[in-house]
């Protein structure tokens, strides 16, 4: 831990990340510093959660990241405990399992190799065959490679459809690339739903 201090006085990186045990006992030696170089935390991060609170759709996610010269990544493990925080990577199935049981639908983004695919009102059901995590619902399934997931957020992230804030539990590879997104089915101008925000509340 002392080495990490010692390199957060000379870089702006990560801060709270390095804060958090979680992330203590899993991220270590070169790569840590190869996701530096890749991960750079905003210079301004005040500026930023400011201008984060502010916008008021997802799509102005990416560009406001750009004007900070900061990724997605990078802007989650900074972000103070209201916009972001670190989660287990149980956390996943902990959350289709508990939302199955209330019947609650979710929307979940699969990310790979610069493309995506959402399936949104969706009861998600989920099984393990052969170290895969399989999803089913009614109108499709996916198998996961859970070796592939290294960290877990949830953040505070504005409707698709503007309709207010919500949830998200987000999964990252190794490297800080974006895997999937899970998220409470926020449409038709509804917010969130309060059961739904209480399970999100209780993941840890």
């Amino acid at each position: 831990m002392n080495a990490l201090a010692k390199m957060q006085e000379k870089e702006i990186f990560l801060r709270s990340f390095f804060e958090n045990s979680f992330f203590e006992n899993t991220l270590f030696g070169t790569h840590l510093f190869e996701l530096q170089a890749e991960h750079r935390v905003a210079k301004n991060l005040k500026k930023l959660e400011e201008e984060w609170l502010a916008i008021t759709h997802v799509k102005q996610i990416p560009i406001l990241l750009n004007q900070h010269e900061t990724t997605y990544f990078a802007a989650l493990c900074s972000f103070s405990p209201r916009l972001a925080r670190s989660v287990s990577l149980n956390s996943f199935e902990q959350l289709i399992t508990q939302a199955k049981a209330a019947g609650l639908p979710l929307s979940l983004t699969l990310f790979c190799k610069g493309s995506k695919h959402t399936t949104h009102q969706a009861i998600i059901s989920k099984q393990i065959k052969k170290n895969c995590l399989c999803l089913n619902w009614q109108e499709g399934h996916a198998e996961l490679e859970p070796s592939q997931f290294e960290f877990a957020f949830i953040s505070r992230v504005p409707c698709s459809d503007g309709c207010g804030w919500i949830n998200s539990l987000e999964i990252f590879g190794a490297d800080g690339e974006l895997l999937l997104q899970i998220q409470g089915s926020c449409e038709d101008q509804q917010a969130e739903n309060l059961k739904l925000r209480e399970i999100f509340s209780s993941l840890v």
